[in-house]
C-alpha cells in the first residue's frame, strides 16, 4: 500500500506547529453538537422498521452449506440463536457495541438460556461511552434523558448476564494514556463450539440491526477453532505483535491486531490490483487508501461501481466519496432507505472479501479486524442474488453535475484531515 504519509494533507499536518494542531481539533470539536442535530433529523426523516416485530419474525438461513450469508440483524440473530440452542461446551461473543435494545436484550436472552457451560462475551469499551451511535456526555447530549436511561439500563444487563453465569468483560480500555488512546477493537465475532463461527459487521444495538448488513456463518473445518484462538487472545488482553492469516477450504481468514498492522490494508490492496474486469464495493466508509487504488484499477480498464447510503450517519463522508467518484471516473450508486452498513467487495464476479473491516484509514492499519476473503462458488452466487442484484436494483446512479465541487472537494479534504490526525495520533 502507499505509505500514508505520503499524502499532501498528511505532510502538511505534521509540518504543523502544536497550537495550530490544538486550535484545529478544537473548532472540528465545536462542529460536535451540529453534527449530533444533523444526525438525529436523518433519523426522524427515515422511520426505522419495528425491530422487535423483526427479530419475532425471522427465519434463520439455510444451514446446509459450510458458508452461509446471514443478511440483515433479524436474520442472523435468527441463524445465531439456533447455534447458541445447540451448543454445547462453550459460546464466545466479541462485538464493538453492545446495547440494552431489542438487539441487545435479543443476545442476552440467547445467552442466557444457551446449556453451553462457558459463556463469554467481550464488548470494546467504546460501548460504555457510545450507546445508540451517540457520545454519552457529549455537549449535544447533555440533556437527552433517553440516552442516559439506555446507557444505565446496559449497565444493567450487564449485570443481570453475570448473574446468570456469562462472563463479560469490557476490552481495550479508553484513556489518556497511549495504550487508552488507541483504535477501537472493531471485531465482530462469534464462535460456537469448535464447529460454528460467525465474522461481519453486525453489532449488537438496535440502529446496527435496523441498518442493511452482513454476518457470515462458517461451519468449515478448523475455522471456529482459528477464530476461537484471535478470540482468547483478546479476552485475555495480550498483545498480539503480528497479525494471524489462515487459508481454508474456500475461504482465507485475516485477524489485523491494529496499531500499524497493515494486513486488511493489503489484503485488499492485492484483490483491487488482482482485478481484471469488475470491482463492485458496498460500504458506507470508504477513504484513502483505497480510493485511489479503485481509480488504478479504473486507468486499465476496470468497470468499478461503488455503491454506498443515500441516508448516512456520516454526510461528509459521502461527499468524499463523491469527489473521488469525480476525480477517477468511478460509478457511484446511492441506495434509498435504512443506511447500508454492508463491508463487502466482489472482485470479477468471483472473489468477495468481506468482514468488519470498513474501507478505510481506520479499518487498513489501526484497528483490530477480521476480514474473509471468499472464492467458494456457492457462497459467492448468494451474495449476488441476495445482496448485490437487489442493492443495484433499488439504488440509483449519483451525477456529478448534482452535487457541488466545492462540497465534495472541502468534504475529501475534512476527511484526509482527520485520518492525518487520527494516524498521527496513534504515530502512524
Amino acid at each position: 500500500m502507499k505509505n500514508g504519509n505520503d499524502f499532501p494533507l498528511r505532510r502538511w499536518w505534521h509540518g504543523l506547529k502544536a497550537k495550530y494542531r490544538i486550535l484545529i481539533v478544537l473548532a472540528l470539536l465545536c462542529t460536535v453538537p451540529a453534527s449530533g442535530q444533523l444526525a438525529d433529523r436523518l433519523a426522524r426523516d427515515h422511520e426505522a422498521p419495528d425491530l422487535a416485530h423483526l427479530l419475532a419474525n425471522a427465519d434463520a438461513p439455510s444451514l446446509e452449506n459450510d458458508l452461509t450469508l446471514c443478511i440483515d440483524g433479524p436474520e442472523f440473530m435468527a441463524a445465531l440463536a439456533r447455534d447458541l440452542a445447540g451448543a454445547k461446551e462453550s459460546v464466545v461473543v466479541q462485538t464493538l457495541a453492545f446495547e440494552a435494545d431489542p438487539a441487545g436484550l435479543a443476545l442476552a436472552h440467547a445467552l442466557i438460556d444457551c446449556p453451553a457451560p462457558v459463556r463469554r462475551l467481550l464488548i470494546d469499551d467504546y460501548s460504555r461511552l457510545v450507546q445508540n451511535d451517540k457520545v454519552v456526555g457529549a455537549p449535544n447530549r447533555l440533556f437527552d434523558v433517553d440516552l442516559v436511561h439506555e446507557a444505565e439500563q446496559t449497565r444493567t444487563l450487564i449485570t443481570q448476564l453475570r448473574a446468570h453465569g456469562v462472563e463479560v468483560r469490557y476490552g481495550r480500555p479508553l484513556g489518556l494514556d497511549a495504550v487508552g488512546r488507541r483504535a477501537r477493537d472493531h471485531k465482530k465475532l462469534i464462535v460456537v463450539d469448535d464447529d460454528v463461527a460467525y465474522v461481519g459487521g453486525i453489532n449488537f444495538s438496535e440502529h446496527n440491526f435496523q441498518w442493511h448488513d452482513l454476518m457470515l456463518r462458517v461451519a468449515t473445518p478448523g475455522v471456529a477453532e482459528f477464530l476461537a484462538a484471535d478470540f482468547e487472545r483478546t479476552w485475555r488482553a495480550e498483545v498480539a505483535t503480528t497479525p494471524a492469516q489462515q487459508n481454508f477450504d474456500g475461504i482465507e481468514l485475516v485477524c489485523a491486531i491494529g496499531d500499524g498492522d497493515e494486513a486488511i490494508g493489503d489484503a485488499i490492496a492485492v484483490t483491487i490490483r488482482d482485478a481484471q474486469r469488475s470491482l463492485v464495493l458496498e460500504c458506507p466508509y470508504i477513504t484513502e487508501p483505497y480510493l485511489s487504488l479503485l481509480g488504478e484499477a479504473r486507468t486499465r480498464g476496470v468497470e468499478v461501481t461503488i455503491i454506498t447510503s443515500e441516508n448516512i450517519n456520516r454526510a461528509c463522508m459521502k461527499q468524499s466519496i463523491m469527489a473521488a467518484c469525480r476525480r477517477y471516473d468511478l460509478q457511484m450508486r446511492l441506495l434509498p432507505g435504512p443506511m447500508t452498513h454492508v463491508k463487502a467487495l466482489l472482485a470479477d464476479g468471483e472473489t468477495l472479501v468481506l468482514g468488519s473491516a470498513n474501507f478505510d484509514f481506520l479499518s487498513a492499519s489501526l484497528q483490530p479486524e477480521i476480514l474473509a476473503v471468499v472464492n467458494d462458488t456457492t457462497l459467492v452466487a448468494d451474495f449476488k442474488k441476495r445482496v448485490l442484484a437487489p442493492d443495484l436494483a433499488a439504488s440509483r446512479t449519483w451525477q456529478p453535475n448534482e452535487t457541488s465541487v466545492a462540497v465534495t472537494d472541502l468534504s475529501a479534504g475534512l476527511i484526509d484531515l482527520a485520518g492525518n490526525f487520527l494516524l498521527a495520533l496513534h504515530g502512524q
